[in-house]
């Protein structure tokens, strides 16, 4: 029997997952969209957070995650290898932090994120120790930690969101896997278990979904060494939770998003038909990693000729979902498509290709930008329609 060996691989992973966030099982027969008329949604910044140029004084790492109350206090975690959660005001007030780096109570040492539940509890998923600590919504003080053990194969990675009754996270294997000789093997059964939580820590054996993991290149170098190398173009999961603790989740080879109760009892599929992008020669070469052996591997594979389907997909109070689609090559500008329920094209927008929305609460949009040449930023903005 093959054991799950924590041999770093995990939480180097959930760093590049984080810089921030599915094909699944149980697919119904939901229609297919055909292209039509969509309403021009218009979003208007109208504040940042960690902008150097502005003069702020609070400078973000990598953004791993954002999340809003009922306040509109903004949650900001950074990247899990400096764990810090920040919380601001809706006008950009800093406020405080939530817990700290430490081994006390409250204190933590290496996180995935930060979820707000129904009820403004704050959760921190604290990897390696399997806790999520829950902090009070007022004054964001300690209140106490879950332990959620896994079942010594798989691991729980991440915290998607909480719901009434305890939480959404996901399960997988190690890609790396340790035999009972002590030999490593690579392991190609990547995907993602979605599983509810209850409040003690306890979990069954029913899934609400499987997904395809992030397409990444594994190898085993010499001496045991493990490698592993993000995929040109390579496709992706995303995940959130909706109103009514709905589930939403797709893998980004195409516009096919599973929506799922977290009992389990009701499940779609709202599906859309898009044009793919293209990938140029350019793009390719300059996806291409520089260093020989690692070349040698991508080379090795076939090359996608298109780009994903979307890039990140976010849920509004309406239970409208938001998609942001891949760009031509040197677009600056990146367009959003909303979908209904029903598979409709309900909306249309554009913002900044450096900006993933993160949370949509009432009238207002929450992002990360990811500018190559510029710190991380929070971005928020108002939603005219």
């Amino acid at each position: 029997m093959k054991n799950q060996t924590r041999n770093g691989y995990l939480t180097t992973l959930v760093i590049l997952f984080c810089i921030i966030l599915l094909a699944g099982c149980g697919r119904s027969t939901g229609p297919t969209q055909e292209e039509g008329e969509a309403a021009l949604i218009t979003l208007e910044e109208v504040l940042r957070l960690g902008d150097e140029s502005a003069g702020d004084t609070i400078l973000f790492g990598p953004i791993a995650q954002i999340a809003v109350n009922g306040n509109g206090d903004i949650f900001v975690s950074e990247s899990p290898r400096s764990p810090l959660v920040h919380v601001f005001k809706s006008d950009g007030t800093y406020l405080s932090r939530v817990g700290d780096q430490g081994k006390g109570p409250g204190e933590f040492r290496y996180l995935s994120g930060a979820a707000v539940g129904a009820a403004d509890s704050v959760y921190l998923w604290e990897l390696l120790s399997n806790r999520i600590l829950v902090y009070d919504p007022d004054d964001f003080s300690y209140v106490r930690s879950i332990e959620v053990r896994d079942d010594g194969e798989k691991e729980f990675n991440f915290l998607i969101g909480g719901i009434g009754d305890g939480w959404i996270m996901t399960k997988s294997l190690d890609p790396f896997l340790e035999s009972d000789d002590g030999s490593m093997t690579i392991n190609t059964n990547t995907h993602y278990e979605l599983i509810k939580v209850n409040r003690d820590g306890s979990y069954g054996t029913d899934i609400l979904g499987t997904v395809d993991e992030y397409e990444m290149i594994y190898n085993l170098g010499e001496g045991g060494a493990m490698h592993f190398l993000w995929t040109p173009f390579g496709r992706s999961p995303s995940f959130a939770v909706g109103p009514d603790d709905m589930l939403y989740y797709g893998w980004s080879d195409e516009i096919e998003i599973i929506t799922v109760s977290a009992d389990g009892s009701t499940r779609d599929t709202i599906r859309y038909e898009h044009e793919p992008v293209p990938i140029t020669d350019a793009e390719m070469a300059e996806a291409m990693p520089e260093e020989p052996n690692y070349r040698e591997l991508v080379e090795a594979r076939e090359p996608h000729e298109t780009k994903p389907a979307f890039q990140t997909l976010v849920v509004d109070e309406m239970s409208r979902i938001w998609i942001k689609l891949s760009s031509p090559e040197n677009a600056v500008q990146a367009e959003w498509l909303v979908l209904s329920q029903e598979s409709q094209a309900v909306g249309r927008t554009t913002l900044p290709a450096a900006v993933d929305l993160e949370v949509i609460r009432g009238s207002y949009a929450y992002g990360i930008y990811h500018g190559d040449d510029a710190a991380p930023m929070v971005v928020v903005y108002k939603i005219k329609e």
